[in-house]
């Protein structure tokens, strides 16, 4: 079985069956944060892909307490402006055939990522 097939039938497994295009953070079927992170715990030690220069919350932004403004939260709390980015499973399957996350906004030299 290829990676992609993996990838694919973890995804199935975890949520349901999407096409390679499809997101798992934005849409109208987008996933559960606490159940991405699950999910992607799995990936990451199933397919032995290194995540450490993955940025959770770029894909699934923190929503905060809506009640109370971010002045009185501490920064893990806090709500995010940001809309969430497409976290795609094409973007799964490539980063698992690679061995690490490949869609990173830092650089490579700080996201320890052998080349």
């Amino acid at each position: 079985m290829q990676v992609a097939d993996h990838v694919r039938e973890l995804i199935k497994k975890h949520f349901w069956e999407m096409s390679d295009d499809a997101s798992l953070s934005t849409g109208k079927e987008s996933v559960l944060p606490e159940d991405a992170n699950d999910f992607l715990e799995v990936y990451a030690e199933k397919l032995n892909v290194d995540m450490s220069c993955f940025d959770f919350n770029r894909y699934f932004p923190n929503e905060g307490i809506r009640f109370l403004p971010n002045i009185l939260l501490p920064k893990y709390l806090r709500s995010s402006s940001q809309p969430p980015e497409a976290l795609t499973v094409s973007m799964l399957i490539a980063s698992a055939e690679a061995g690490h996350w490949l869609y990173h906004q830092s650089y490579p030299e700080m996201c320890h990522v052998k080349k």
